[in-house]
């Protein structure tokens, strides 16, 4: 994004710039949701968060990585499961590697070692029912702060380009 500071987000959203403007090297967006326990509104019972990482080498994207965690403040239990892609832009995707942590333990796996033949096609659903929906939700994510920043932007900036064209007017 070539915005030097965003001026409003959308609901539920956060956005963490890596570097300085105007020689970022990556963006992380976050999504959220919080359940407030319903016999105290000062403690959350559940949460969820979902963020991509996208870093860059100049204008070339050079990472991408998708985080999951879910927290049940109740039964103490926080999961988390983070997708890592150190080659976004080559041909194949199964080299990402897929990273998860919860109360029963944590693993670690390339995507590549999901079974993907005529029998199980696990490998081909984890990117048809998950990957791909998972970035179009985040493209939407970007488009609306895109326009959210073409919108909001400065109020002056607004007023001025409104008095310069009604000037055109006579």
């Amino acid at each position: 994004m070539s915005y030097e500071q965003l001026s409003s987000l959308p609901a539920n959203t956060t956005i963490t710039f890596i570097g300085t403007y105007p020689n970022r090297t990556g963006i992380r967006i976050r999504k959220f949701k919080v359940d407030p326990d319903p016999q105290n509104k000062n403690r959350i019972k559940h949460s969820e968060e979902k963020s991509i990482l996208l870093e860059f080498n100049g204008s070339v994207l050079s990472k991408v990585e998708i985080q999951i965690t879910t927290e049940d403040t109740e039964i103490e239990q926080k999961t988390k499961t983070k997708i890592t892609d150190s080659t976004p832009l080559d041909d194949s995707v199964n080299d990402m590697v897929i990273q998860f942590s919860g109360i029963d333990g944590s693993d670690s796996f390339p995507l590549s070692t999901l079974r993907n033949d005529s029998i199980k096609q696990e490998r081909n659903d984890f990117k048809k029912d998950f990957y791909i929906k998972f970035l179009l939700d985040f493209y939407s994510q970007l488009a609306s702060i895109n326009a959210l920043q073409k919108s909001s932007g400065n109020p002056n900036q607004k007023k001025m380009f409104k008095q310069l064209n009604q000037s055109l007017g006579y």
